[in-house]
């Protein structure tokens, strides 16, 4: 579905991205890791559309630089792991802004647009929030507001950098069963290796703005690489079917 050839970026002198060339599968998890400066986030910018880069992004066969913005978001939809500067809405405005892509010109939004971002709202446990006030939340219950968004968005792409960030560890996991149970084509920045290892189909592995593996998580997900890539020795386990990494 999601294709990238050849893809190179660089800033000054510094190379960022070098000669990058993958593809996500459809209807899969794919998890990118790496160390930080490995050109992670660099990448989902470009697969969000946020960087141009003609001729080496495609999306379902199509160079997505020739997609336009309202068409893109009507089949992908990004969380970046800079937050977006909001306004201080009720959460329920902010999650039902997902819907603008679908949003017939001068008219409101609808009521089965509330009801999809209802929904999403209800997967993430901010129904309960749904009148708050932006202001008045803490960085973790804003990150859930802005995960529902996407969700509301309903795309068949959903690209997120990051998206455990500021997150407690049961809004982690829950985060992982509910794209576990999504159904699309999703990927992934994550700096948790366990939630990786244990919800991922496949993984991308960067080291220095380069492909270092990818494939099916179980074969990549080696101590041996991940001591290479982030420079401590790591001990894999598994417990109840579940993949753990300690390091």
């Amino acid at each position: 579905m999601l294709s990238v050839r050849n893809l190179s970026f660089a800033v000054g002198a510094k190379t960022i991205l070098d000669d990058v060339s993958v593809d996500f599968a459809a209807e899969k998890i794919t998890a990118i890791l790496g160390a930080n400066g490995s050109g992670k986030s660099t990448l989902m910018s470009f697969l969000g559309k946020n960087r141009a880069a003609p001729g080496h992004v495609f999306f379902c066969g199509e160079d997505i630089s020739e997609i336009s913005p309202h068409a893109y978001a009507l089949k992908a939809a990004m969380l970046p792991q800079q937050r977006e500067t909001i306004a201080d809405f009720a959460v329920e405005d902010v999650v039902v802004m997902g819907r603008f892509p679908y949003k017939r010109q001068f008219r409101d939004y609808t009521r089965a647009d509330y009801e999809i971002a209802r929904t999403a709202m209800r997967e993430v446990g901010i129904e309960a929030m749904a009148k708050r006030r932006i202001g008045s939340m803490s960085g973790g219950e804003i990150q859930r507001v802005m995960i529902a968004k996407v969700l509301a968005q309903k795309p068949e792409l959903i690209l997120m950098d990051e998206p455990t960030n500021h997150l407690d560890v049961r809004y982690k996991v829950a985060l992982m069963n509910t794209l576990r149970a999504y159904g699309g084509t999703i990927v992934l920045v994550l700096h948790d290796l366990s939630l990786a290892a244990q919800y991922a189909d496949r993984v991308v592995v960067m080291k220095d703005g380069r492909i270092r593996e990818e494939g099916e998580t179980g074969a990549v997900m080696r101590t041996e690489l991940l001591e290479e890539i982030f420079g401590v020795p790591f001990v894999r386990f598994e417990k109840n079917g579940r993949v753990y990494l300690n390091y």
